[in-house]
């Protein structure tokens, strides 16, 4: 028997106007999360999304 995997991104996104958290998923090692507008599914407010530095394991 054998499995078979695929590696998904996760971005975990904090809105600064309700703090509210939310995840947004790639399936591309290389997607650009900082490019584009997004909106908060909780208030509508909308904006950038400034990528912090990754968690160290």
């Amino acid at each position: 028997m054998s499995f078979t995997a695929h590696a998904e991104y996760l971005f975990h996104i904090t809105c600064e106007n309700c703090k509210f958290y939310w995840t947004y998923a790639s399936m591309q090692k290389a997607f650009d999360i900082r490019k584009g507008d997004y909106i908060c599914p909780n208030c509508g407010v909308k904006g950038r999304i400034d990528l912090a530095d990754e968690v160290g394991m």
